[in-house]
């Protein structure tokens, strides 16, 4: 005769798959990739990470509709329009690189959150790290 399990095991077992279910849900969910322009324009993901340089003299900000625009160009040379809906952050005038989270909205990189990169002022000024 086989052994029977006891219920308060079964249930044990049972909340650990569930447990371990919901965590690799929720890390597959929140996962994001880094893409290209290319790639951003033909996806209708909002979790996207675009990373690129910012094009300089496009940078736009509106304090009092809390609204930054910009145009960013990726590595592979293309450009796109940025916009971000928030307060702006407080070292954009200085970035030069950014990360933009979000998706694309009628040809818009619509994003709720920036990563910005300024220039260190610890870099030489012939640019080396």
């Amino acid at each position: 005769m086989g052994r029977q399990m006891k219920p308060g095991a079964i249930f044990a077992y049972v909340l650990s798959a569930v447990g371990l279910t919901a965590v690799v849900t929720a890390f597959l969910t929140n996962a994001s990739p880094y893409v290209t322009v290319a790639q951003a324009a033909t996806m209708s993901a909002d979790n996207l990470h675009l990373a690129g340089d910012i094009v300089p003299g496009t940078v736009q900000v509106s304090p009092h509709s809390k609204r930054v625009t910009f145009t960013l160009k990726d590595a592979e040379g293309r450009t796109m329009p940025v916009l971000y809906r928030g307060a702006p952050p407080a070292n954009m005038g200085s970035a030069t690189k950014v990360v933009a989270v979000g998706g694309v909205k009628d040809g818009v990189f619509a994003c709720e959150k920036l990563l910005l990169k300024c220039p260190s002022k610890y870099e030489s000024e012939g640019g080396a790290s």
